[in-house]
């Protein structure tokens, strides 16, 4: 009778690339336990001065980050959105609605125009602790569809300030007139804006739309994920750039040589 297949194997390491065009690195990932079928941390592995929520929230909150950062390394992407919702327009405090009718949205207007719009956003609670807005990538939406804004606009201190400084922001009315204020950013550091955005994902968040059972970030169907290289064992050391008791992660410029080397140092 032929032995069970475990369901967990420990110290496992990944090798993917990461983005594309002059935007590709190489990440190489250890976690010290992962599911045969999935690549999912072990739960009862974490410490037990950790309430399983907590756990299950930490858990969330590391793969919505890992999800968005690759989603957002792996596609081009035109400009960072911010939107906000009207209350004279719809309930600020109906995520779900508001979710379902922006994607809808989002598809009609691309249909409409002959355009594809990729979307990767994220939910933030307004600072009254229970309104919503977004903030997230955009890309395929032509400038053309925009509008400048300029000084004697109606806007926020912070974004005036902002055009003062002789900052290009754009203003989408279409959006505007529907759901309410928002700006677009046209993007200058693709690798900065990836990291930034991970920012918005933490346990405020992860446990706000739990309450509401939502999702702590949307993206558009068709966005591309890395690509994995090599799973196994790691048999030569590496340095690297982050580490605790659970995983362990490095990522290098891409080359031809480091790649190969990599795919070596697994078995």
């Amino acid at each position: 009778m032929p032995l069970k297949e475990p369901k967990f194997k420990h110290n496992q390491t990944f090798l993917k690339l990461l983005g594309f065009g002059e935007h590709q690195k190489i990440v190489l990932s250890t976690l010290g336990c992962v599911r045969n079928s999935d690549v999912e941390c072990e739960e009862k592995k974490f410490s037990s001065r950790c309430s399983v929520n907590d756990v299950k929230c930490s858990g969330n909150i590391t793969r919505a980050k890992n999800t968005i950062y690759e989603l957002a390394c792996c596609n081009p992407w035109d400009f960072f959105f911010t939107g906000t919702i009207d209350s004279s327009k719809y309930d600020r405090t109906d995520l779900n609605k508001f979710h379902k009718d922006l994607t809808q949205w989002f598809r009609d207007y691309a249909k409409k125009y002959g355009i594809k719009i990729g979307f990767l956003l994220v939910p933030e609670r307004h600072s009254d602790s229970i309104s919503w807005h977004i903030h997230g990538l955009i890309s395929g939406l032509p400038v053309s569809h925009l509008k400048q804004f300029v000084v004697g606009d109606r806007m926020g201190k912070k974004l005036a300030q902002k055009v003062l400084n002789g900052d290009t922001v754009y203003n989408w009315i279409p959006y505007a007139d529907k759901f309410g204020f928002c700006d677009l950013e046209p993007i200058r550091n693709h690798e900065a804006v990836s990291k930034y955005i991970t920012k918005y994902i933490n346990k405020d968040l992860a446990s706000s739309v739990t309450e509401l059972n939502a999702h702590m970030f949307y993206h558009s169907r068709g966005l591309k994920r890395a690509q994995q290289i090599k799973r196994g064992t790691l048999i030569n050391p590496v340095d690297y750039d982050f580490h605790n008791e659970y995983c362990s992660k490095a990522e290098f410029p891409y080359s031809e040589s480091k790649l190969k080397e990599l795919i070596d140092s697994i078995v």
